[in-house]
């Protein structure tokens, strides 16, 4: 079993990531800034390193005697931390350490849509990272996944506050932009199995479930799991962008940011329908099933 120090372990993706990793039997060196958010970890045989991942003296300490490092951090907004120093230097500062130590190869884990343009910053920010990975020549495989869908947080977290929100259920746009959803669970499995592919290095690989849906398909299977009775209510970007500059203007968490808003209008979908088996040989579950039941009410951490 492989030695592994993970980055963004508390997240919302990185707990599957973890948990994963541990299940497999690998080594786990988790580099946390708060040791009470890892302590399920640390329960189940993770070393638990303080320190801060954008911190180049903190991570390449953390990465010393490790034989792969998987960094999972990101920020979808650019504040409080912005989309500088988290996504375009944290892969830079990771990739570094990551050569300091010696490290045998690197996982970034990214989003599909990842592309210079100003119109995305988020996405920007994402590509910007990856060009930082690929300016360190070191080894590294980039995962670019669509939606991943959980019993709570991600999208889940975003449809309860719209849910909330109103005595209507605000769609932004058409709500017609196509998604690839895949389970957290699917989606750690393809982090933790990469690692044993080294044919996978210098590679970007786009993944995502088995089904094409749309985001308002998504918005349905969250209500119908919950029985949410409210209708939906379909407003063009252009009424909805003036809000929410003023939202993000004066609100530490605002209910969407105009990024989000237009991002969310852009088609989200994998290389291809079988990403997932065409990498790493068998298919994963169908988010479309899955919702129905496990998002009937607020999902249990684990």
């Amino acid at each position: 079993m492989a030695r592994i120090l993970l980055l963004g372990s508390t997240g919302f993706f990185g707990r599957g990531v973890a948990h994963k990793l541990i299940d497999g039997g690998h080594q786990l060196r988790v580099l946390v800034r708060d040791p009470m958010k890892a302590a399920a970890f640390k329960v189940r045989g993770a070393q638990v390193v303080v320190g801060d991942a954008l911190n180049p003296t903190s991570v390449t300490q953390a990465a010393q005697g490790v034989e792969h490092l998987i960094s999972l951090v990101a920020v979808r907004r650019n504040h409080p931390q912005s989309f500088l120093e988290v996504n375009v230097d944290g892969p830079r500062i990771m990739a570094e350490a990551a050569k300091a130590a010696g490290v045998r190869s690197v996982v970034l884990v990214s989003a599909i849509g990842a592309r210079l343009d100003p119109h995305f910053k988020y996405l920007t920010s994402r590509w910007m990272g990856e060009q930082e990975l690929a300016k360190t020549g070191v080894a590294g495989t980039i995962l670019r996944f669509s939606a991943v869908l959980a019993e709570e947080g991600g999208f889940v977290a975003e449809f309860e506050r719209m849910a909330n929100f109103g005595p209507v259920m605000i769609i932004p746009g058409s709500g017609q932009a196509h998604f690839q959803p895949i389970l957290r669970e699917d989606a750690a499995r393809c982090v933790v199995e990469t690692i044993a592919k080294p044919e996978l290095n210098g590679r970007i690989v786009e993944l995502g479930g088995p089904e094409v849906v749309t985001f308002e398909n998504m918005v349905d299977w969250f209500i119908q799991a919950r029985g949410i009775k409210k209708p939906k209510l379909k407003l063009p970007t252009a009424v909805l962008i003036p809000g929410a500059m003023a939202m993000e203007a004066m609100l530490t968490d605002p209910i969407a940011t105009p990024d989000e808003i237009n991002t969310l209008q852009l088609d989200n979908i994998a290389d291809g329908i079988d990403s997932v088996s065409a990498h790493f040989g068998w298919r994963p579950t169908r988010p479309s099933t899955w919702a129905q039941e496990n998002w009937k009410k607020k999902a249990r951490g684990r």
